[in-house]
């Protein structure tokens, strides 16, 4: 009964295991998507500044060879034509600096990369309702979204 046309997503990460999972978790999400991929910064800005139409929701590895998620975040909000695309980082590392970096550069999310596939739809599927129910905003919540591994 879906009659919206697929978010456009563009993944940024050079990690094919985490490439592979993420490309799987969207098969569990019932939101039509269409993914394309970039194996580092360079590029994801290649694929941005080649392309006629501009994605609905870009995932962003922070730690990518070439060019890091950092250094692609300030360019993309540093230019016309990317800056209001909505940006989630990815990362394993949860380092305060990092975070104050993506959220003073003007990332939507901060994500720890989940170790659990269940953990990874869910995180996933959340950003997506998020941005096809909001139209142009995109706002969280919370910026930073853990890896609750620690839970007792």
């Amino acid at each position: 009964m879906q009659h919206k046309k697929p978010l456009h997503l563009l993944l940024a990460d050079d990690d094919n295991d985490d490439t592979f999972l993420f490309q799987e978790a969207l098969k569990q999400i019932p939101i039509s998507t269409k993914l394309d991929i970039a194996e580092n910064g360079m590029d994801l800005m290649n694929l941005l500044k080649s392309r006629a139409s501009i994605p609905d929701l870009i995932f962003l590895d922070m730690n990518m060879p070439v060019r890091n998620g950092l250094e692609c975040l300030c360019e993309i909000r540093n230019s016309d034509q990317f800056r209001d695309i909505p940006v989630v980082i990815l990362s394993t590392s949860i380092a305060g600096n990092l975070l104050e970096s993506a959220n003073k550069n003007g990332a939507n999310a901060y994500i720890q990369k989940p170790t659990n596939f269940s953990k990874l739809v869910a995180i996933i599927e959340k950003c997506l309702v998020l941005r096809e129910s909001s139209g142009s905003a995109f706002e969280l919540e919370q910026f930073l979204i853990k890896n609750d591994t620690n839970q007792s």
